[in-house]
C-alpha cells in the first residue's frame, strides 16, 4: 500500500478512535492497521477479514491493505480472490490500477502465465504512465522467461533497462539479460561439442579402419591414408576436449 496513504488512512481512524473504542468494525480495522504497520501480515489478514465483514468497512481502503497483506504473507490465491471481488465491487476506486497490476502479480505466483502475460500487458495498455509500469514489464518478462520464451523475455528485460534504468527491477533485468545470454552461449556449445563429438568419433573410426588395413597393405597410399585418418583424428579430439573443458 501507497505510505502516504496508508498514513492518511491510519491518522484519520486513531483520530477517532478514542470515541470508538467500544465499536467492534473500528476495533477489527485499528487491530488490521496495527499488524499491518508493524509487519505481521498473519495477524493484519485475520483482522482484515474480520473488519471487511462489518458494512462500515466494506470499503476499497479495507480490501486494498487486506490484499496486500495476503500477498505478503504468500497467500496468492486468497489475494487473487480478494483482487477479482475488489475489481468487480469498487471500479473507479483510486486504487483499481494497484488492484490490475497485483492481480497479475497473484496470477504469476501461483504459476498461471499465460493470465499474467494478459493481465499485466492489459495494466501496460491501460496505465503507460503508472510508477508501476517497469515491474509491469519485468513480471511479463519473468512469465516468458519461466515459459522458456527467451527472446521475448529478453526484449521486456532490455526495454526496463534502456527505458527505466533507475527503475528498482532495471538490476535484475540486467541479471536476466545476462543469463540469457550465458544461456545462449551454453546451447551454442553443447551444439558445437556434440557436432565435434560425432566428427571425432567417425575419425576415429576411420583411423582404426586405416590401421588394420596398413597391417595388411604396405604401399604408400595406404600409408598415406593413415597418416591423413590419424591428423584429423587428433586434431578432432583437441579441438572436442578444448569444447569440453570450456562446456566444464
Amino acid at each position: 500500500m501507497n505510505k502516504k496513504v496508508l498514513t492518511v488512512v491510519l491518522s484519520a481512524v486513531f483520530f477517532f478512535h478514542p470515541f470508538f473504542a467500544q465499536n467492534a468494525a473500528v476495533s477489527a480495522f485499528l487491530d488490521g492497521c496495527k499488524a499491518y504497520t508493524s509487519g505481521d501480515w498473519t495477524s493484519a489478514v485475520f483482522s482484515l477479514k474480520k473488519a471487511a465483514t462489518f458494512e462500515e468497512n466494506n470499503n476499497a481502503e479495507t480490501y486494498y491493505m487486506l490484499i496486500n497483506a495476503e500477498i505478503y504473507s504468500g497467500d496468492f490465491q486468497s489475494a487473487l480472490d480478494s483482487c477479482i471481488y475488489f475489481l468487480e465491487e469498487f471500479k473507479g476506486s483510486f486504487y483499481e490500477s494497484n488492484v490490475v497490476y497485483l492481480k497479475g502479480r497473484c496470477f504469476y505466483s501461483l504459476g498461471e502465465y499465460d493470465k499474467a502475460v494478459i493481465t499485466l500487458s492489459d495494466f501496460c495498455h491501460q496505465y503507460e504512465g503508472h510508477d508501476m509500469y517497469p515491474s509491469s514489464l519485468f513480471w511479463i518478462g519473468e512469465a516468458f522467461y519461466a515459459c522458456y520464451q527467451y527472446d521475448d523475455a529478453r526484449a521486456l528485460y532490455q526495454r526496463v533497462v534502456s527505458e527505466f534504468p533507475d527503475d528498482v527491477k532495471a538490476p535484475a533485468c540486467q541479471y536476466r539479460i545476462e543469463t540469457i545470454s550465458q544461456r545462449d552461449r551454453e546451447e551454442k556449445l553443447l551444439y558445437l561439442l556434440k557436432q565435434t563429438g560425432e566428427e571425432y568419433l567417425f575419425a576415429k573410426e576411420e583411423y582404426e579402419k586405416q590401421l588394420k588395413l596398413y597391417s595388411s597393405d604396405t604401399n604408400a597410399g595406404t600409408r598415406a591414408k593413415l597418416y591423413e585418418a590419424q591428423r584429423k583424428n587428433a586434431e578432432l579430439e583437441e579441438k572436442y576436449n578444448a569444447l569440453q573443458r570450456e562446456v566444464d
